[in-house]
């Protein structure tokens, strides 16, 4: 049986009031593995002719948004945090390098801060990682890929921060 974009946001709602940390979201994590080999799920909300970056869902009580993502060709993200947000990543098809960095200078308002590069891991199709507040990463992809992203905060994202490799 397939899952359906109001269990998968009701459940995630339920996790995520009990335990809005990184525990939850581990808990979320686990749940979105599911979600991205849900073969029907993936047909209804990323589809191929979606734009890019899509809002599926925003949950108005905990100001969490579900995002379904179509990349149609590679493309390679700059090291960055999500500010005061966190993000769940759930790869569908394709494969995306997540960069994890280390900070060696900070990142001013006007200035990008400097990282260096701790790890690379590859999220393959039903695999999901968590970025929890303020951990430095940059997804990037040799193709084309799909993924769904759960983003904490999605309207204080602008507030992330940006840094260049050394």
């Amino acid at each position: 049986m397939s899952t359906t974009l109001q269990t998968f946001a009701q459940q995630a709602h339920s996790l995520l009031a009990a335990d809005p940390g990184p525990q939850g979201r581990e808990q979320v994590r686990q749940l979105l593995e599911t979600l991205v080999k849900d073969q029907a799920f993936i047909a209804e909300y990323l589809g191929d002719e979606q734009p890019q970056r899509r809002v599926l869902y925003e949950d108005q009580e905990l100001g969490f948004a579900i995002l379904g993502h179509v990349f149609k060709e590679a493309r390679r993200t700059k090291p960055h945090d999500h500010g005061i947000s966190w993000a769940i990543y759930g790869q569908v098809s394709g494969e995306t390098t997540m960069d994890g960095w280390d900070e060696i200078e900070a990142a001013q308002a006007d200035k990008p801060g400097k990282v260096k590069l701790r790890d690379s891991i590859q999220l393959t199709p039903g695999h999901a990682r968590v970025y929890n507040e303020g951990e430095i990463h940059s997804p990037r992809r040799e193709g084309p890929a799909k993924l769904v992203r759960i983003q904490g905060n999605p309207h204080q994202e602008q507030g992330g921060r940006a840094w260049e490799p050394v």
